[in-house]
């Protein structure tokens, strides 16, 4: 009886054992859990401080390009590579520009790049039909030698230009073509340098065009010819569609009647900056739209804001490569 009661108590103190054993791993896992969630939740707040710092100087950097376009603007009537506006912002601490204030130490290896682009330097989607919504057959044309020579099928541009004739439908990004049938995201990336999506109908400024850009603008163009065009305006850069032409006829570019897709100067412009927080990338992009300068009695804020306006904002976040 004894040795009954004695295996009985063995067998319950075994149980409670156990059971304390099951208590401390649930807690154990409990407490992990909420470390972590703790651990989450930090993260997603350091998250949303550091995107909204990003935004903050993506803001700051497309007030600073506004200022610089509004000047240009006022100082000069065309628009090249050689002037103030198209020099990038080298990749910069932000430490740098804040010398001798002190900063708090979460920003203090913060890196920001700068650049301005000219929109139209490159091909603009809604050019493809005019006001009446109906197809702008030159742009079409232009379009379909883009397409060619990016080792495309040229009747994808039928495509998207009989789409938005009959729809209203107006390109708001590029990256809109992905939705339509045989544009992947090889033939995007193709594209991605030569197109863009402008709010209205727009030439292409041929002082800052790229290679890709000139021969889908002038018929017959070589490779060789474009970059001697691009040396051409380099050299002296270009103050008219006259100046255009002179320069097309000593590289040997044969023209046919005035060519309605070109302008030596610009309205839209892409603000972009990279915001570098540890190992995140904040990347900001803005289109700027830029009127002909006005009365110059005005003050530098002010001008910036009477001739400048944005138009619209993408800003997203990546991992640094």
């Amino acid at each position: 009886m004894s040795r009954l009661l004695h295996g009985r108590g063995s067998s319950q103190r075994g149980s409670a054992t156990l059971t304390a054993l099951i208590v401390m791993v649930l807690a154990t896992i409990i407490l992990s859990s909420l470390i972590w969630q703790q651990h989450l939740s930090i993260r997603q707040l350091e998250y949303q401080r550091d995107r909204r710092q990003a935004e903050w100087l993506h803001i700051a950097a497309t007030d600073f390009a506004r200022f610089v376009l509004a000047e240009d603007s006022r100082a000069t009537s065309t628009d090249h590579l050689g002037e103030p506006w198209s020099i990038p912002l080298a990749d910069t601490k932000i430490a740098d520009f804040l010398r001798g204030v002190d900063i708090p130490q979460e920003i203090r290896h913060v890196s920001l790049v700068g650049q301005v682009i000219d929109a139209q330097s490159r091909f603009n989607l809604n050019s493809l039909v005019d006001t009446n919504s109906t197809t702008n057959t030159q742009a079409l044309a232009v379009f379909q030698r883009l397409l060619e020579n990016s080792g495309l099928d040229r009747t994808l541009g039928v495509q998207v230009a009989n789409y938005l004739a009959k729809s209203g439908y107006r390109f708001r990004d590029i990256n809109d073509l992905s939705g339509f049938n045989g544009f992947n995201e090889y033939a995007l990336q193709r594209l991605r340098g030569a197109i863009t999506a402008l709010p209205e109908s727009t030439p292409v400024n041929i002082n800052t065009a790229g290679t890709d850009v000139l021969r889908a603008l002038f018929q017959g163009m070589s490779t060789s010819q474009a970059s001697a065009f691009i040396s051409g305006r380099l050299q002296a850069p270009l103050k008219s569609t006259l100046d255009a032409r002179n320069l097309l006829t000593r590289i040997g570019v044969s023209q046919t009647g005035e060519n309605p897709l070109i302008d030596v100067k610009t309205g839209f412009f892409i603000a972009r900056s990279e915001v570098r927080f540890g190992e995140a990338l904040y990347v900001g992009q803005s289109i700027v739209r830029r009127a002909a300068a006005g009365s110059s009695g005005q003050t530098a804020t002010g001008l910036s804001n009477s001739l400048t306006q944005i138009i619209s904002t993408r800003f997203y976040s990546t991992l640094k490569e």
